[in-house]
């Protein structure tokens, strides 16, 4: 085999076993890091707690030796207590005031005025925090005797019931993050001595490795080598005959696709055209409908006004009726008076003779009689008259009651050929009814089709346009079986000249 290929097949081996050195080395260092974080935070909070429960032990200690003097005593007692090189003890009254402190001049200060570095009233804060748990500690950052920098301060109080003191002490913390820090070097330094183990050991691996690649690589890689290139020629001349075939197969169909597409698309310009023309008709259809009921109503209200004038002739027709028989009444009252009036007439003419009968004494009784007389002669003169108007009248009546008759034949003539009409306009609305639910389905059934027709289309769209992507795919690994059966006549000159090298060796 030649030797580059050898060396590049080595030097990916080399490469790889790097990488998988280095994902140990970090999986490893993280997670000594990470224990190293949770240990160092578990140190931190048992050197805290060292702190604390010395504190508390000082407190309960000089609060015990406090509560057996008086109130002078104990005040002066905890100004002068003092533990190490820079301990001392205060006390706080719980109305907010400072009752003893090493600096006496603080003394009866309140403790809003006191605070730390970061300007912050942490007395006050500790004493809120003892009234609530009895008990408590803070941090703070304040200036270190002997000293001109400020440092971390943890300070521990407790509450004592004789007098409602609040004793606090406290310690600086810079010995604290100086162990802190040695700790966290210690850490680093046992990370970074892991990371050199597993460095002599990837290089022991990596010359293990390299010295069993060369002996294989020599031994199981050349002999069947040179049969794989054979069978990948083989199958490259076999792919490009198949590759070949399936392109034919791919142009032959996407042809016939695209004459499908174009019969469907017609089909479908085709079906629009009709569903334009069907929803015309539908439309027509809706609007003969629709005046079909227009003129229902029209006909029905036409009969209503019909039957409405029936009626009025009826009654206008009793109303000529009885307006005849009170005519025929009238003329049998102008007989009655006519009578009245010949019987006044022959009553003033026998008067008339009688007063005449009678000379001078009846001469102003025989004008009277004559009066009447000429009275009862215009009177029947008149009753004659009205007699004449009430037969006119009574002719008239019985004119007007057979037109009207002959009006009520025609008015009923015209009822009934209203009501032919509209029950053949009853049947026309059915029947347009009928004609536009069956244009709206007709209508329904092209848009299916045209719907159907569309997705038809656009399947055959999408068959094309795979059929083109299976073309390109077949002329891409037409090229690649080239390039495979390329790659393999270059395979065996590198396998000819590895023999060669091999049997120089």
């Amino acid at each position: 085999m030649n030797s580059s290929l050898k060396v590049k097949i080595i030097g990916l081996m080399a490469l790889f076993m790097c990488c998988l050195v280095a994902l140990l080395s970090y999986v490893s260092v993280t997670g000594t890091l990470q224990r190293g974080e949770v240990r160092l935070r578990e140190y931190q909070d048992m050197l805290y707690k060292q702190k604390t429960d010395n504190m508390k032990n000082l407190v309960e200690a000089i609060s015990s030796a406090a509560s057996l003097m008086t109130e002078e005593e104990a005040k002066q007692f905890v100004r002068n207590a003092r533990y190490g090189v820079d301990g001392y003890f205060l006390v706080i009254n719980t109305n907010g005031s400072l009752a003893v402190h090493i600096d006496q001049p603080l003394e009866g200060q309140s403790l809003t005025a006191i605070k730390d570095a970061d300007n912050q009233a942490f007395l006050l804060k500790l004493l809120e925090q003892c009234k609530e748990k009895g008990e408590g500690t803070i941090q703070y950052t304040w200036l270190k005797p002997g000293s001109s920098k400020t440092e971390p301060k943890l300070s521990y109080g407790k509450i004592i019931g004789k007098w409602n003191w609040l004793v606090v002490t406290g310690v600086y913390l810079d010995d604290v993050t100086a162990a802190v820090l040695k700790e966290e070097s210690d850490i680093q330094q046992e990370a970074w001595s892991t990371v050199q183990r597993y460095l002599l050991i990837a290089a022991f691996a990596l010359i293990l490795i390299i010295a069993a690649a060369g002996f294989f690589l020599n031994r199981y890689i050349t002999r069947p080598l040179t049969g794989a290139i054979t069978k990948v020629n083989t199958y490259a001349t076999k792919m490009d005959e198949t590759v070949t075939t399936q392109a034919s197969f791919s142009i032959e169909l996407s042809s016939s696709v695209s004459e499908i597409s174009a019969t469907m698309e017609e089909f479908s310009s085709s079906a629009i055209l009709i569903s334009n023309h069907s929803q015309g008709v539908a439309d027509s259809a809706a609007q003969t409908l629709q005046r079909t009921r227009q003129g229902v109503a029209e006909v029905e209200a036409l009969m209503e006004k019909m039957k409405e004038i029936y009626n009025d002739n009826q009654v206008n027709i009793q109303e000529i009726v009885a307006l005849g028989h009170k005519s025929k009444e009238v003329t049998k009252i102008m007989e009655f008076i006519n009578n009245i009036a010949s019987q006044t007439r022959l009553i003033a003419f026998n008067a008339a003779l009688e007063a005449a009968s009678a000379g001078e004494a009846g001469k102003r009784f025989g004008v009277v009689a004559l009066e009447i007389r000429r009275l009862a002669d215009s009177v029947m003169e008149s009753t004659k008259e009205i007699e004449t108007k009430s037969n006119e009248i009574v002719a008239a009546v019985s004119r007007q009651v057979v037109a009207s008759e002959k009006n009520t034949k025609g008015i009923e003539e015209g009822l009934a050929y209203s009501e032919r009409t509209v029950s053949i306009i009853y049947d026309i609305e059915n029947a347009a009814d009928q004609t536009t639910d069956a244009v709206q389905q007709i209508v329904l059934s092209i848009q299916q089709q045209q719907t159907a027709g569309e997705q038809v289309l656009t399947a055959l769209r999408q068959i094309k346009q795979g059929t083109t992507d299976n073309t390109t795919m077949i002329q891409q690994i037409k090229t690649i079986s080239k390039e495979l059966a390329n790659l393999a006549e270059e395979l065996e000159l590198v396998v000819e000249h590895g023999k060669k090298a091999a049997t120089a060796d």
